[in-house]
């Protein structure tokens, strides 16, 4: 995996200005790799951009919030007691109106939620506070943090649990990815995403740490692009492309790592997805994981029809 870090120091690199402290230059890499990034992930197809999160529904209200950086809904959820009830996507207005048009409603369950463009509707309206959950795919937004290391770090072979013996840590720290950096450690440079920031000097990881147990070793926590890890390193050469088609004025060079960008090959001027003879770059990573996601759902265009569907009653005990 590649850090922000590491993608910012492999582009200075690539322009000659390693460590470079050059306030328009890093400018300028910032705004294009939120562009690049972005187009990486339209690219991929969402692939491994999927939440979860769970809500509450409120009674007679039928229209709710995204949360922030969504971008299309895949499934929802709604837990009354113990049941959980799937609900279906309505992507057509007319059969939403059709449905929000019925006299009485078929169920007292909600059935179908239909997005919108900033928010989305529940139908049945739901009658009480039920618990609604809903995966959803999302923006990932721009990668503008350096990789923290300050100190050393205290770990447990099988625990969730790291200790930072000096360092400081920040709830914003929550969804970047902790490293081992000590050779002396055989959990080293593995990552591990931390899924919550307890107190000022210790992290939770989302699983076990697998290495050995130890204390005093160095680490860095970091930013990591959300889509799969051996295509990194197309973030830099776009940004590479980015920086001498506009501040160097260098349309050759540009051109070739623009080509290694969608190519991998600074020759291949492809532009073409899904273009079989091309392994490399963006076109090559979008080849191999083009049928490879992480879907849950199979069925995503079942056919609406709430008087021969089961309905599950008309009233309902929570």
């Amino acid at each position: 995996m590649m850090t922000y870090s590491d993608i910012k120091n492999s582009f200075l690199r690539n322009v000659g200005a390693d460590a470079s402290t050059n306030t328009a230059i890093l400018t300028e890499f910032n705004a294009n790799l939120k562009n690049r990034y972005s187009m990486v992930l339209a690219r991929m197809k969402d692939y491994m951009t999927q939440k979860t999160v769970t809500t509450t529904t409120v009674a007679a209200q039928q229209y709710y919030h995204y949360p922030q950086g969504v971008r299309n809904i895949e499934s929802v959820v709604v837990t009354i007691g113990t049941v959980r009830y799937p609900t279906t996507v309505v992507n057509a207005q007319w059969m939403w109106d059709w449905l929000n048009a019925i006299q009485v409603q078929p169920t007292a369950i909600p059935q179908f939620i239909f997005p919108r463009r900033d928010d989305f509707g529940i139908y049945p309206i739901p009658q009480n506070a039920y618990t609604m959950t809903f995966n959803y795919h999302y923006r990932d937004r721009a990668l503008t943090v350096d990789d923290y290391s300050t100190g050393t770090a205290e770990v447990t072979n099988g625990s969730t649990t790291v200790t930072l013996t000096t360092g400081v840590t920040a709830a914003s720290m929550a969804g970047r990815f902790f490293e081992i950096t000590d050779t002396s450690n055989t959990g080293q440079g593995y990552m591990y995403r931390i899924s919550a920031v307890p107190s000022g000097a210790t992290l939770t990881l989302e699983n076990g740490y697998e290495g050995a147990t130890g204390s005093t070793l160095t680490y860095r926590i970091g930013e990591v692009p959300e889509f799969p890890e051996e295509g990194h390193i197309i973030l830099v050469d776009g940004c590479t492309a980015d920086f001498y088609s506009g501040p160097r004025h260098d349309i050759t060079t540009a051109t070739w790592f623009n080509n290694k960008f969608w190519t991998g090959d600074g020759q291949n001027g492809s532009r073409k997805m899904g273009e079989a003879t091309v392994t490399g770059g963006l076109i090559g990573l979008h080849n191999q994981y083009t049928d490879r996601n992480s879907e849950r759902i199979i069925d995503r265009n079942k056919g609406i029809y709430p008087f021969l569907d089961q309905n599950w009653g008309m009233g309902i005990t929570s």
